[in-house]
């Protein structure tokens, strides 16, 4: 049966229905809804928070386990900054669930999917907070993002063919809401992220597959129809790209011109800014003239609400297959911003939950204003984008996530009636210092501080721990002066390594909250270094000079201040994303002191202000924030006029291949790190000359524990693992004996 012969008999079945429906579906809407709130467990509330969006990519249903670690992490940031809601992504490409046969229907949900929701609900509910669930992304016709022919086919299938579409329904989507439709976290159903990334027209790539509006508002339809009859009480929604495909208030074409005529007038650097702006968001690789070329497209379209519910049941003739709420993306246009424009401007009879937006200043709004602001303007909700990319903000990247916990606080301090979902008085505890991924000095001790908001003022003790092991119970506060209570402890005989702790916050009631861990570093970790030779200089005015007393032989003479001068390292293999030390060998020959802008993969982080001798080497440490793989670290010119020896990367997250060979004149035995470790730790040592090596690990009563290397060795640096996991907290010793050369060293291993 042809798609349009089914959709005029089911438009002619349902034509009453659905009037009757729809006016019984507004009239009882009409009486309850509020329009600046969601219901979420029961309670209209204001959505605070942020996306996921996922720990695993289209793989957190499947094929394997949810790393739960991680998404507790998550959960238990955002409930400790006082926010209540995040969005998920599940299925997005269907690359590893729901489950297809061999004729593209769907036959399942996937294996482990219904599992693995339930445990991420499940740890959701147990740090109060709830999800909105997103089932598929425009990428599910990516074929940018390598998808096989056959996977693209069967997904364009279900887009267009009803036939695909109900077997997703009744095979996947119907058992999947039937087990999770209890759960107290579950706030509500999100059909597709950006589906007018795939739409002919307003496809983000022309040269993935699309499909017709119509087919995506169907689908929307049929698969809002199917959550509706699997939990009556659901609620559905879609994630719009914009508000151009949510509203019927039509942008003037005058105005519209006048956009695209600002944004043709862009000098290039800031056409590319915005063009990588878009890339970020939405994971593509457009190039200014793409990004152009889409940006006309969609000045050409009318600005429509494709998903009322007139417009649904038309397409698709579900009667049910309506939405109840609305969720927006922004990332720039401020003729359809929601920081300028109130939630009446739309003039949409449904909430509206702001579902992306940057951790940046947009608008004229401050970043940390902008949660406040969206509140103030109407809307339902704020998540903010996110907890994978907070590194990847594009003008933000080393504050966005720190901004986003403070922006979630303060709403709760001055909203905690429209944002409080379950009524509880709770301790909510964090850790003010250090500040997380800090950098201190070799440091005998230093004092950890916790704040403790404690409205209900029933705090009786706080406990800080190190790793897991318990440090010590505090029960009287430092400062006491308002609902913030602080708790001091002093940690003494810190060796040089890396540290993680935590804080317990218990009150008279025996209800306890864990702050999140903060990572903070102690001295200076072994660094890898990457000399002048091996970056790229941009600029004839930056040479490269021989100089053997230096770590790695060169440097740049840098003798100008060209603003586009630049020296770049490029360096892979970086394990794991996350905000790392870089320190950069300089001398200021020409004067001190001199200010320079330090980018990381394009992005601008810092501006540092090297000072100091003019006649020695120095060098100077700043942290910065990493991706996984390839990464690039440029210093580019304010005052320029220094000399540049090399950046120093820490040895355990690049590969020893990057460094620079130097030659050892002596032998060393360097502190293990990190230290104290759980459970596993790097020992480096020298050799100046081949000799046969012994490495041993003692416990206290030196017993022999583990021999690490037995064996004779070439000269250099060599690098030992050494993995605790088999053995209890304690100190334990390492001895290096090469020759004549004996050294004993202690570490501590802290589970």
């Amino acid at each position: 049966m042809s798609l349009t012969f089914t959709n005029s008999l089911r438009r002619g079945l349902y034509s009453v229905i659905t009037i009757l429906a729809t006016l019984f579906l507004f009239q009882a809407q009409g009486a309850t809804q509020t329009l600046d709130r969601v219901k979420y467990d029961g309670k209209d509330v204001f959505l605070s928070g942020i996306n996921v969006a996922w720990v695993n990519y289209s793989a957190d249903l499947g094929p394997n386990a949810p790393s739960l670690s991680d998404f507790r992490a998550i959960f238990q940031q955002v409930r400790n900054s006082g926010g209540n809601a995040l969005r998920l992504w599940l299925y997005t490409t269907g690359a590893n669930a729901p489950t297809y046969n061999s004729q593209g229907y769907v036959t399942g949900p996937g294996p482990v999917a219904i599992q693995n929701l339930r445990e991420i609900l499940s740890l959701a509910h147990q740090y109060r907070v709830g999800l909105i669930l997103c089932l598929w992304s425009f990428d599910m016709l990516g074929k940018h993002e390598g998808l096989d022919s056959t996977l693209l086919y069967d997904n364009e299938k279900m887009l267009t063919d009803t036939s695909y579409t109900m077997a997703f329904v009744r095979n996947a989507l119907t058992p999947l809401v039937d087990s999770v439709k209890t759960s107290p976290a579950l706030i509500a159903w999100e059909v597709c992220n950006e589906p007018n990334g795939m739409v002919t027209g307003m496809e983000y790539y022309t040269q993935d597959p699309t499909v017709p509006m119509s087919a995506v508002q169907q689908f929307t339809n049929l698969i809002a129809g199917g959550i509706h009859r699997a939990d009556p009480g659901a609620l559905v929604t879609v994630g719009a790209g914009s508000f151009n495909i949510l509203t019927d208030v039509n942008l003037p074409a005058a105005a519209k011109r006048s956009e695209l005529e600002t944004i043709s007038s862009m000098p290039p650097g800031e056409l590319q800014t915005m063009t990588d702006n878009f890339n970020v968001a939405h994971r593509l690789n457009l190039t200014t003239e793409e990004m152009q070329n889409y940006l006309e497209r969609i000045a050409s379209l009318p600005d429509s609400n494709y998903f009322s519910d007139r417009n649904l049941i038309a397409a698709g003739g579900d009667s049910l297959g309506t939405l109840d709420i609305y969720c927006d993306h922004y990332y720039g246009g401020v003729s359809l911003s929601p920081f300028t424009h109130n939630f009446s401007y739309w003039q949409l009879n449904k909430p509206v939950v702001v579902a992306e937006f940057y951790m940046q200043s947009t608008d004229g709004v401050a970043a940390t204003s902008l949660l406040q602001t969206l509140y103030q303007n109407g809307y339902a909700g704020a998540l903010v984008w996110s907890w994978t990319d907070f590194p990847k903000t594009p003008n933000n990247p080393t504050n966005a996530a720190g901004d986003t916990w403070a922006s979630l606080q303060q709403m709760w301090i001055s909203y905690k009636q429209a944002i409080d979902v379950f009524g509880a008085d709770w301790p909510v505890a964090s850790i003010v210092n250090p500040v997380n991924n800090g950098l201190y000095p070799d440091s005998t001790q230093m004092t950890f501080t916790a704040a403790v908001v404690d409205t209900a003022d029933t705090v009786s003790s706080v406990r800080f721990y190190g790793a897991d092991s318990l440090l010590a119970t505090v029960t009287v506060p430092s400062d006491t002066s308002g609902d913030t209570l602080f708790y001091d402890y002093q940690w003494k005989d810190l060796a040089p390594g890396n540290y993680s702790v935590t804080a317990v916050a218990e009150n008279r009631q025996g209800q306890t909250d864990s702050s999140a861990a903060v990572s903070f570093s102690v001295g200076t970790p072994p660094m890898t270094y990457l000399s002048a030779s091996t970056a790229v200089k941009n600029n004839s005015s930056i040479t490269l000079k021989s100089d053997g007393t230096v770590q790695g032989g060169s440097y740049f003479d840098i003798a100008t201040n060209d603003s586009a001068a630049a020296v770049t390292w490029t360096f892979k293999n970086i394990a794991s994303a996350g905000v790392y030390p870089v320190s950069f060998g300089y001398e200021l020959h020409y004067a001190s002191p001199k200010t320079q802008f330090i980018n990381v993969n394009g992005v601008r982080v810092d501006t540092v202000v090297f000072q100091g001798s003019t006649s020695a080497w120095q060098s100077e440490t700043i942290s910065v924030p990493l991706v996984t793989g390839t990464n690039t670290v440029q210093m580019q010119m304010s005052w320029g006029w220094m000399y540049l020896a090399y950046l120093g990367v820490p040895t355990e997250i690049v590969t020893p291949v990057l460094q620079q060979p130097t030659v050892a004149t002596s032998y060393s035995l360097s502190q293990n790190y990190p230290n104290p470790f759980n459970p596993t730790t790097k020992i480096e040592f020298t050799l100046p000359t081949e000799k046969r090596v012994s490495l041993v690990v003692y416990d206290v009563l030196g017993q022999k524990v583990q021999v690490l290397v037995g064996q004779k060795l070439s000269p250099g640096t060599h690098i030992v693992n050494f993995n605790g996991s088999s053995l209890a907290s304690g100190v334990y010793f390492y001895r290096l004996v090469a020759g004549s050369y004996v050294k004993t060293m202690k570490m501590l291993l802290l589970k």
